[in-house]
């Protein structure tokens, strides 16, 4: 299998497992991408997703001597998720060594990204006659300025982990190896705090960030309101008064 997907409590651990192709995406991948996220998003018992590339690469990009296109009933985008994918719980990438193109358009996709110092991020299709057709340029400009993502649509140029992170293109850089360690680590604290507020403030942000400042607000006060009433929030209450750790259960 391309893809390999282990559990940890609570987190899904989906990596990309082709690493003697330095994790270049083929049709296989893809397709075993986005069905191992559908199973992710389905599952009540999972609560975050991990995603991460064995070997030295997270992904060198699409695996152009297996070129996937578009979507079909048969087929899967570029990366799987890239495209006609949502889900409301945190996704974290784990990032090291080779983020290009497909690949930089895949951890895109996720929420947090959490690189080790080996990381390089591109989007080099421009240098092969070709375009970012795989979210890259909707997803970056709203990652990062403006002006920044289109220097690096339109240059190809990679940047290294230490400028990826000034821009906050990642939330945080860590020594070499260490990138999944730091994103477990990241998803564990995440998975002590109420996983319905989460899921809905990720919704809010998401769906908010298009939207005017009085939409976003009606919005945000709109999604609040379904967190009232659920047991998580009566056990966060109790927890607050008994001052201890709250045992959440996305009730």
């Amino acid at each position: 299998m391309s893809i390999d997907v282990t559990r940890q409590g609570r987190i899904s651990i989906i990596s990309l497992a082709r690493p003697e192709k330095r994790n270049a995406l083929d049709a296989a991948m893809s397709r075993g991408l986005l069905d191992a996220f559908v199973d992710f998003a389905d599952d009540d018992e999972q609560w975050i997703a991990v995603m991460a590339g064995q070997g030295p690469d997270f992904c060198a990009g699409v695996d152009l001597a297996s070129t996937v296109r578009g979507t079909s009933r048969h087929r899967a985008p570029p990366g799987g998720i890239t495209r006609l994918f949502e889900c409301n719980k945190p996704i974290i990438a784990a990032l090291q060594g080779n983020v290009l193109g497909g690949g930089l358009e895949l951890a895109l996709c996720a929420d947090l990204r959490v690189a080790d110092v080996t990381a390089r991020l591109g989007s080099p299709e421009v240098k092969w006659g070709l375009m970012q057709g795989a979210g890259a340029t909707q997803r970056l400009p709203r990652s990062v300025p403006f002006a920044v993502a289109l220097e690096m649509l339109m240059t190809g140029d990679t940047i290294d982990a230490a400028r990826a992170e000034r821009i906050g293109l990642v939330n945080s850089v860590v020594p070499d190896g260490e990138a999944l360690t730091a994103a477990l680590e990241l998803a564990e604290r995440i998975n002590r705090r109420a996983p319905l507020g989460v899921r809905r403030a990720k919704e809010a942000a998401y769906r908010g960030i298009d939207q005017t400042l009085v939409e976003g607000l009606r919005l945000e006060q709109l999604l609040s309101r379904l967190i009232a009433g659920t047991e998580d929030m009566a056990e966060g209450a109790r927890a607050f008064a008994e001052r201890r750790q709250a045992v959440f259960r996305a009730r």
